[in-house]
């Protein structure tokens, strides 16, 4: 009798939805709502993708993935400085990269590992052109806010060690001052935002 429960507990988890292809699943839907939009501009788009960026990713974590040891060194100010910064950064560049690919199309988001941190969730995207691409998201689960997507894998490169190698070096470059770094945060996010 116990076997027989055991078997009939693990088949109903099996049929409910994994959270973090869930997650991806509906922000996959989301974003693809925004781009299918002919009318809005590319303002309108970015603002619509920051409210998504802040409704399925962990803005908090991913910018300080993005710092790595520079995180601890900033003040509190400064981390919530960047972390608003970084989220017009991404909103910028996404809404410039989806619009340079036009007609992306997403295939079904399947688990690849879980993990303690995080659990993959792999997705197939197809460009306009056919070329397909696999991406991989990494969902951590868990918390006050549920689950939050942590990092995006494509061909190969991480988004957050990328982020990561760019804004170390040029910390490095700039003596380690975070406020450089914010001003040229700032600055480039200007610029991309026209």
């Amino acid at each position: 009798a116990a076997l027989a429960m055991l078997l009939a507990w693990t088949h109903a988890r099996a049929d409910e939805p994994e959270p973090a292809v869930e997650l991806v699943r509906a922000a996959l839907a989301d974003t693809g709502k925004v781009f299918a939009d002919p009318t809005q501009t590319r303002a309108e788009a970015t603002a619509r993708l920051r409210e998504l960026l802040d409704h399925y990713v962990d803005l908090p974590r991913v910018g300080q993935d993005s710092l790595g040891a520079h995180w601890r060194r900033a003040t509190p100010e400064q981390q919530a400085a960047f972390v608003g910064l970084f989220e017009r950064f991404l909103a910028n560049g996404y809404s410039g990269s989806v619009a340079k690919f036009g007609g992306l199309r997403f295939g079904t988001p399947t688990v690849t590992e879980r993990g303690e941190r995080a659990t993959g969730v792999k997705v197939e995207v197809t460009a306009s052109d056919g070329a397909v691409y696999p991406v991989l998201f990494a969902v951590a689960c868990g918390g006050d806010r549920g689950c939050r997507v942590t990092d995006v894998v494509a061909m190969s490169i991480s988004m957050s060690r990328l982020l990561s190698d760019d804004f170390s070096s040029f910390l490095r470059a700039n003596d380690g001052r975070f406020d450089a770094l914010l001003a040229a945060l700032d600055k480039r996010v200007a610029t991309t935002s026209r």
